[in-house]
Formats: structure tokens, sequence, C-alpha cells
């Protein structure tokens, strides 16, 4: 059986005290918490020139309404631009109700994703380019078409 871990740890002197908090989560399906999730799309990089937004993970690849996990970093290093990262199948741009966040050079997540809707990201910048690696944990893929 597949295994896969996932560690962070924070510590900060942000507030009057220290703070630590380092916390490690094995990744399970949904139907059965005693089993690892043994499935990925793999570890991709994609470069973007444009500020044209992309889609990073497709819900008609994955299973609905499972635990995947999304991992995505962007690997530039520049921290003067980000990638908006949104809930939608267009919604990577700024201002939009679905915009998850924005991921400065460096910066990266990990989050649960129910593979209902597509995963995009945008870069903020056309005049650089940048670099983003992402790979989705799945709890099911759909079977490749045609």
């Amino acid at each position: 059986m597949a295994t896969i871990n996932a560690s962070v740890t924070i510590s900060s002197d942000i507030a009057s005290y220290p703070v630590t908090i380092s916390k490690t989560m094995t990744m399970t399906k949904s139907a059965n918490p005693s089993v690892g999730l043994e499935e990925t799309t793999g570890l991709r990089t994609k470069r973007f020139t444009d500020t044209t937004a992309a889609v990073i993970a497709e819900h008609d690849e994955l299973t609905d309404d499972r635990a995947h996990k999304i991992y995505i970093r962007n690997a530039s290093t520049s921290r003067s631009n980000f990638f908006y990262v949104a809930y939608h199948a267009s919604a990577a741009a700024a201002g939009t109700a679905e915009t998850i966040g924005k991921l400065y050079g460096g910066d990266w997540m990990l989050m649960p994703y129910d593979g209902n809707v597509n995963i995009t990201v945008a870069s903020s910048t056309a005049t650089e380019v940048q670099f983003l690696e992402y790979m989705v944990f799945a709890d099911g893929l759909v079977a490749a078409k045609g």
C-alpha cells in the first residue's frame, strides 16, 4: 500500500511569546481512511510567459467528491510577481469571486481538493517568465478518454 505523508513546521516570534506548530498528515482515501492515497497526476512544471489563465487540475481527470490533495509552488525567484490561484474553470484573475489567493516567488501551498471543478492559475505579469510546479495526490483518477 502506498503511503503519502505531508509535514509542515511553522515557528514564529511575531507574538509576545514564541509559537511553534509542527504537524504531519497521512493522506488517506475518503471512503476508507485507513487506506492511503495511491494515485497521482505526477509532478508537473509549467512555464508562463503571459497572464492567460491555465488549468492545472482538471475535474474530469479525477473522481468527484473525494479526498484529493493539491500541491502548488511558485518556482520563480522573484517576489515581485505572483500567481493567482483559483477554484473554477475561468476564475484565475484579479477581482474574481473564486480566487483562492496569490503565490509569490518561493511560496507554496497544499490544500484539500474535492475534484468537482478545475483549479486554474494565472501569472500576474507578462514581462517576466514565471514557473509553477504542481501535483495532485488523487483519491481516484478517471480512466483515460479516447
